[in-house]
């Protein structure tokens, strides 16, 4: 019944006007689409200039063999370095997401404001349950297409697996991608991104336009229509149940089921 309920209200939102955010101020939270915006662009330049000092560093250290710029998964640098090894991810990582927290903490400032009011951070007993539902559902349906047209778009993924050496290295880069990247992707594309633009624009507007832009920024052009669904998937999630617990666990669920998988192979 929960769930019958929780579609009627995602197709109630989705046909809605645009919405100001629980705190009834318009202005301040269509701002939340241009900190999103900033914040991701800001994250990008910190993390150009944590790979300009600290890449060589890891050459020199005998850690990593060449430079080879790379492509972006889940919204971390990956491959910058050829053989780069888990913990220079993790160093170049860390910043990104401190800085998209930053965003994320500046518009939501004040007195009387929290992320679980404004960005709708709360989680319920069914997020784990529902989360597992669509999340690894989302993840088998595009790779089952992708398989049809006989597309490999595991590539950039396969690389990342590649660096966690060991049961610590899997742990570690569990942690970074099924952990840390969906809820500090969740607060940003979900929280302020799409909440701002549904300040805006109707829901389902909203809903298409963050998906694209959460699909856009990875910069995978072959993986681009399944980041889409999964973007249209955690949005989803986060129209209907009004909070961003299910679309957190869906997007764990999603990044999780991918990396025991390639684990696996």
């Amino acid at each position: 019944m929960a769930n019958f309920g929780a579609v009627s209200r995602l197709v109630g939102r989705l046909g809605a006007p645009a919405q100001p955010g629980p705190d009834r101020h318009p202005g301040r939270v269509s701002g939340w689409v241009s900190l999103c915006v900033g914040g991701w662009l800001a994250s990008q330049v910190v993390g150009a200039v944590v790979f300009s000092l600290a890449g060589p560093l890891f050459v020199v250290a005998g850690m990593a063999s060449g430079v080879a710029a790379g492509g972006t998964l889940q919204d971390e640098i990956v491959a910058v370095a050829a053989g780069a090894p888990l913990v220079a991810l993790a160093v170049w990582q860390i910043p990104v997401w401190a800085t998209e927290l930053a965003a994320v903490a500046l518009g939501t400032t004040g007195r009387g404001r929290s992320w679980r009011d404004d960005l709708g951070l709360r989680f319920s007993a069914l997020d784990p349950m529902v989360g597992m539902a669509c999340g690894v559902g989302a993840q088998v349906a595009i790779g089952a297409v992708y398989a049809l047209f006989g597309i490999d778009a595991d590539g950039p993924a396969r690389s990342l697996i590649s660096k966690g050496s060991g049961w610590v290295g899997l742990v570690g880069l569990f942690l970074l991608l099924a952990v840390a990247a969906p809820v500090v992707e969740e607060l940003m594309f979900r929280g302020l991104l799409l909440r701002g633009l549904a300040g805006r624009m109707p829901g389902w507007a909203a809903l298409v336009i963050s998906s694209a832009v959460f699909a856009a920024v990875h910069f995978q052009p072959v993986q681009f229509v399944g980041l889409f669904v999964a973007g249209l998937t955690f949005g989803g999630l986060a129209l209907a149940y009004g909070r961003l617990g299910p679309a957190i666990m869906a997007h764990v669920c999603f990044n999780a089921s991918t990396v025991l998988y390639l684990a696996k192979r």
